[in-house]
Order: C-alpha cells, then structure tokens, then sequence
C-alpha cells in the first residue's frame, strides 16, 4: 500500500462492549477494535444503555450507541447478555424487533455515507451478522462481511428454524471466524462447505496480565474465579467441591468476581453450605483491575459446563488472563478449553459437573505448590506464544487484508 493511500476502514457490530470507562462489561470487541486501529480505521457500533453517551471515543475508537426503545428502559442487552435478559423478564421480546431494526437502519446509513466503508466485521451471527447481512442489501453496497461467532451464538439458539438461520448466515459471509478449533468443527456440521479461520481473542500478556513485580502478593491458599454468573460457568459445581474441603480441613478463602442473573442464587447456596466466612463474592470488576485480583490467587478455577440449551465456553479468554497473571489454572474437560489447557502440562483438566474430581483437584494443587508453580509458569509462557495481542492483530488483519 503506498504512503500516502488512505487505509482500510472497517465497521464492527457487537452488542458487548463497556457503556462508560471502569465498566465491567466485557471488553474483548474494544480492544480488538483498539488493536487493529493501528493499521486500519475501525468504527464501532453497538446498543445504546442508560447513563452511556451516545457518541464518543473509547482508547481511540469512535463508538456509535444506537437507542432501540424508551432510552431509559432499554434493557436488552449487556448484563449478562441479551438471552438471559429475556429469560428474566420475557417482556422484553417486544423489544427485539426494534432492537433489530435499529441496528439495521444505523448500519445502512453508516453504509451510506463517506468515508466507505471497506468491511464490515460483525460479532456473533444473530442479530450481527444477519443485520450486516441485511444492511449491504438495503444500502446497495457490495461491501464484504465478516462475522465471528463467539461461542454462545453458534453452541446456543437452538430449535430447526435458528439453525437454517444461522446456516443461511454462515454461508452468506464471505468471511467466518471463530474463537477456538471446537467451533470450527460446529461451523462445519452446521454449514458443510464452510470452513473458518481460527483467530482466538488476545489479551495483553505483556503489560497488563502479568505476575505482581512483588511475590508475596499472591497468597498460597487463595482461589479465584472470574466470569458473568451465569449456568454455563458451573459455578453450583465450585461451591459443592468448596464444601467438601470445608468438610476435610481444607484451608482456602474464594473471590468470585463476576456479576449476572444467578448472583443471587449462588449467594444463598453459599450461605446455605456455611462458606460465607470463606468465599466473597466481589461483584463486577472493570476490566483495569482484574489482573490485581489473578494476581492475588494462587489457583484460577473455571468449572464450566455445557448449559441446558447447549451453550457452552467459545474459547474461556478469563483462563488466558489468569495463566498470564502466573496463576494455575483448573478448568472442566470441555473441547474449547483444550485450546487453552494442556492437561497437567499448562493446567489441570477435570471432568465437567464433577464437584468430587473439583474438589480434588484444587486439594492436589493446594498440596503441592511447587509443582503447581512450575505448571502455571509453563501455562504462562504457552499463552503468551499463542494468545497476546501481538498474536490475534496480526492474524485478524492478514484475514481483513484477504478479504477487502
């Protein structure tokens, strides 16, 4: 590309992004978007929330927040994300059409106008991809489509007519990616003849997810979890392998940082269980402080399941960030974690929805920190190699490149 030739610009659609700074909501699309924005000009476009602007610059990416409904009772998305928002109150379905339309319109008449756009880069295939889908046709411009499935998406939504749908997307874009081989293969067996590319989201194992510069920071006997509390975390399963350490003499003291609709519930079992003086549920946690609480904890536990609706873990970015921050990582035996987790190599798989080889587990690695140790600094090391943002940028702009 000459010196002097304007550089690619590329539309992203994502319905999680944080509404202000210090927000907790997930910031992966950010700082993707942040990442990339060295090389191309990248514009966001995402739901407008109560209290957030509606257009603004976040780590040097202008961010367009389009309103839906009555901007005080928009409550589809974030918190959890937009399925269970509706499973908390199923009113909210009336504002599913508006929320598609709005995306839709806002879509078309970024389309519209100068500069071009060159890419459109959707998260996840429903509503993104399908709106930017949508969009190109309304706009009358033949600009290529990238969508990538994030894991809820593409394991989720399911039932005869979703999959058509997600098929239909699937085969329309010309560009699929996705966060973790175990997606690959679903992509296949939903569209045959489609086959994406790998990208895994990074994070910044350099300068931000990295041990504390002092040792004595991380406490011996100190777990952590991190994520949305939500089913597929499997966070009832943690609780009960706790109180069978409880039970055996264990000494150990949890955070549970992370915020969603079964707060409450996992709350009462802990009282339930007598684990209220031993595990402490933080709440949310902006995405600038995290490392200090991996930094904190010995072990990182991440007992995800598959959901009764079939969602499960896309890729776990949450065990990437801990093995950066030098913790050991326990996490359950499902297809997307193996990308992350070598067994007994990078960290310690255990079978899903199994308190009793849970428990066991942290008990092994609680007993036994020098060989913990030297697993989670080979866990470090392995996700610095595959996993850092240097890693992810490169790839995601070869692939743009591609297709543009």
């Amino acid at each position: 590309m000459a010196a002097d030739a304007p550089r690619p610009r590329v539309l992203m659609l994502t319905s999680t992004l944080p509404r202000w700074a210090g927000d907790a909501e997930p910031g992966f699309v950010l700082d993707l978007a942040r990442e990339l924005n060295t090389s191309f000009d990248i514009e966001l476009i995402a739901p407008h929330a109560p209290g957030a602007a509606r257009a603004e610059r976040m780590q040097g990416v202008p961010i367009t927040r389009f309103r839906y409904w009555w901007p005080h009772w928009q409550s589809v998305a974030y918190q959890g994300g937009m399925v269970w928002r509706i499973r908390e109150n199923p009113l909210r379905l009336a504002q599913l059409p508006f929320f598609f339309g709005s995306l839709v319109w806002v879509t078309v008449q970024r389309l519209r106008r100068k500069p071009q756009i060159d890419l459109i880069h959707a998260h996840w295939l429903i509503p993104q991809g399908l709106a930017a889908l949508v969009a190109r046709r309304l706009a009358s411009r033949p600009v290529p489509v990238l969508c990538t499935s994030h894991g809820g998406d593409l394991f989720g939504l399911r039932g005869s007519l979703l999959t058509r749908l997600k098929r239909a997307i699937l085969q329309r874009c010309e560009g699929i990616s996705v966060v973790s081989h175990a997606m690959a293969s679903k992509v296949t067996e939903i569209a045959p003849g489609v086959v994406p590319e790998v990208i895994p989201m990074g994070t910044d194992l350099q300068h931000r997810f990295v041990p504390a510069a002092d040792p004595a920071a991380r406490l011996p006997s100190h777990l952590v979890f991190v994520g949305r509390l939500v089913p597929k975390k499997g966070l009832e399963h943690l609780l009960d392998a706790l109180n069978q350490l409880r039970q055996a003499g264990v000494t150990f003291s949890v955070e549970i940082a992370g915020h969603g609709p079964l707060a409450g519930t996992l709350a009462e079992k802990t009282r339930t269980l007598g684990l209220d003086d031993r595990v402490h549920f933080a709440g949310p946690v902006s995405h600038d402080s995290l490392a200090n609480h991996y930094q904190r904890a010995a072990i990182a536990v991440f007992p995800f399941v598959e959901a009764a609706d079939g969602d499960q873990e896309g890729f776990g970015l949450v065990m990437v960030e801990a093995m950066g921050c030098g913790c050991t990582v326990i996490a359950s035996d499902l297809p997307a974690v193996r990308d992350v987790i070598r067994n007994g190599e990078t960290g310690v798989l255990v079978l899903p929805c199994d308190s009793k080889a849970l428990s066991a587990a942290i008990r092994d690695a609680l007993e036994h920190s020098q060989k913990t140790s030297a697993m989670a600094e080979r866990g470090r090391a392995y996700a610095l190699e595959r996993f850092d943002w240097s890693v992810t940028r490169r790839k995601f702009g070869a692939l743009y490149r591609s297709l543009i």
